[in-house]
């Protein structure tokens, strides 16, 4: 009886301290899930919207294809073909655009609930913040590795066209156009250059700056905490 009187107030204590701990974790990781949650809505509203715009462009110039040949702007059936092909495959292109944004409107905005439904049924607060902390590490972790590799492949792509010109040029004997060639390409590969500079100095994904704050906040009030002892 007396173990067990003595054994009451130190669970008592235990639990209290557990559940006074902040669980820095949880909350940001919560936050960053619902912020996710709105700006997908809002960007599959915006797919949506475009979507239909380019559908109901290339459903009028199908429309404008079917008319009789007097009436219509090409006279030949070349002209006519040509307009009837690039407006079906207009009006399908921006069907695909308006169904994947309908598609991220119908997800639920609480569907991080149900992808990290282990974190959230977790009753002890200990154990739920190193889970947050461990989910939050990975996401910015997979972000980090996506950055690098999108950079990567931007950084990668002039140097592949500019070896692949040099290729043909060396096999065809025409180094006199190398320059030309290259030159023909920089209009893409010159914005991929930049990207993948700009992605691999300055770029950081939000997964990384969550990580980063909570790491912050957390030394901040551990030492807070070594103060106060």
């Amino acid at each position: 009886q007396a173990f067990g009187q003595t054994a009451a107030p130190a669970e008592l204590s235990a639990s209290r301290e557990q559940a006074s701990i902040p669980q820095f974790a949880v909350s940001m990781l919560t936050d960053h899930f619902e912020k996710d949650a709105r700006e997908g809505r809002t960007g599959g509203i915006v797919l949506t919207a475009i979507g239909g715009t380019i559908m109901t462009a290339g459903l009028g110039g199908l429309v404008y294809s079917l008319q009789e040949p007097p009436t219509a702007l090409y006279t030949e059936n070349n002209g006519w073909l040509l307009v009837r092909g690039v407006s079906i495959a207009t009006a399908a292109g921006g069907a695909l655009i308006g169904g994947l944004g309908l598609g991220v409107m119908a997800r639920p905005l609480d569907a991080y609930k149900d992808e990290y439904a282990y974190m959230y049924a977790e009753t002890d607060p200990v154990v739920q913040e190193a889970m947050a902390y461990g989910i939050m590490k990975e996401l910015a972790d997979n972000a980090r590795r996506s950055r690098i590799t999108g950079s990567i492949i931007n950084l990668g792509v002039p140097l592949v066209m500019t070896s692949v010109w040099a290729v043909y040029a060396g096999a065809t004997d025409t180094w006199d156009e190398f320059g030309g060639n290259v030159l023909s390409t920089a209009s893409w590969t010159i914005p991929s250059l930049v990207s993948g500079i700009a992605m691999l100095i300055s770029g950081t994904s939000s997964e990384e700056r969550l990580l980063e704050s909570y790491r912050a906040v957390s030394s901040s009030y551990a030492l807070r905490a070594r103060d106060q002892d």
